[in-house]
């Protein structure tokens, strides 16, 4: 199956209010609430008898898939992590299949869960010091699990593999250079391959002996709930698949470090970062490896390359492909700093 970049988000068409109302027997008192979402719908329905959470899933989920999905948040749900509580329909399936929106009217997802009253995601620095320990819960209760094809290799993903990340990022470089770019924007595509380079050469002979798992693939801000300093849920497993055990992990410091402010490549964001890293690593039945703590560095810088890599590379249109590149400018800089200093960032994260 392959991603129809221009499928437009699912919205919530007459036929799944009546799938709603029909076969979950829900009652809503008022109007819907988008809650966001890149490419699923998901919408605040209140109810007479409580608050609930429809999600509509484009064609990005397979039923297949979807079914995996929903087995590991059960699964999780058993053991001590927070998860959604599934609504099932009148007739007990888990979740229906309706008409999309117009002009192409693809079959969609549609599943139901309970509302979880919340106050925060986890997007603070003291917040992701609570958070991350589930994270290290989650992976030391899915390291065991056995998915289908299906739940192993999401359609897309914020995520790319080692041995990928330097042809890929060549490959996404060279399409955009084919283009007229602005000088700023010509720089931009050196610093993607400088900085796939360096990646490639930090990994290639350690990556392949590190340990893989299926993994979360989004732990960050609205995916891991607070209420009052607590974690309520974690949630949204659209990204889910087999990975790299530090990818996980790698991805939640990335956008930590790329989205809180302040200087990212300074002494005190390294403290900061290695912080977050033993909350992690509290959290694991085996912890980290030596080597796995001296390949993180790496494998945070190589969360830029995911865009270019391989996003630039599949979206249809030059201009779209363009302004994804455009997107990550500011983490190519610093990503690229990383990489200069490696030694002094592994460092950070081992003694």
């Amino acid at each position: 199956m392959v991603l129809d970049w221009d499928e437009p988000r699912p919205g919530l068409t007459p036929e799944t209010w009546d799938a709603l109302q029909d076969r979950y027997g829900l009652e809503p008192v008022a109007d819907p609430r988008d809650l966001s979402g890149s490419f699923s719908l998901n919408v605040l329905v209140e109810a007479h008898d409580g608050r609930y959470v429809a999600r509509v899933h484009g064609s990005q989920t397979s039923p297949a898939r979807l079914s995996e999905i929903q087995q590991i948040r059960r699964y999780l749900g058993a053991h001590e992590i927070p998860s959604p509580r599934q609504v099932q329909t009148t007739d007990g399936e888990t979740f229906v299949v309706v008409r999309g929106p117009p002009p192409a009217e693809r079959p969609v997802l549609l599943e139901v869960e309970r509302y979880v009253e919340h106050d925060a995601g986890m997007n603070t620095w003291a917040r992701l010091e609570i958070g991350l320990p589930y994270l290290g819960r989650t992976h030391t209760w899915l390291r065991s699990v056995q998915v289908r094809a299906a739940g192993r290799h999401p359609l897309i993903a914020n995520h790319i593999e080692p041995e990928q990340a330097l042809a890929g990022t060549l490959h996404g470089v060279s399409r955009l250079r084919a283009l007229d770019l602005t000088v700023e924007e010509r720089d931009l595509m050196s610093a993607y391959e400088e900085l796939a380079h360096l990646v490639d050469d930090a990994e290639r002979g350690v990556a392949a002996g590190l340990p893989r798992q299926l993994g979360h693939g989004d732990f960050w801000d609205n995916n891991v709930l607070f209420r009052a300093d607590a974690v309520v849920l974690v949630t949204d497993l659209d990204f889910l698949g087999e990975r790299l055990r530090i990818d996980d992990l790698a991805l939640t410091l990335y956008f930590a470090n790329s989205s809180i402010g302040g200087d990212r490549l300074s002494e005190e964001r390294m403290r900061q970062l290695r912080r977050l890293v033993d909350a992690y690593d509290s959290g694991l039945a085996e912890p980290l490896s030596s080597v796995e703590r001296r390949a993180l560095p790496a494998a945070i810088a190589r969360q830029t390359l995911w865009s270019i890599g391989r996003h630039v590379v599949e979206v249809p249109g030059a201009e779209r492909a363009r302004r994804l590149a455009n997107e990550r400018a500011a983490d190519a800089r610093w990503t690229v700093g990383l990489m200069r200093d490696l030694t002094r960032w592994q460092e950070a994260f081992t003694t």
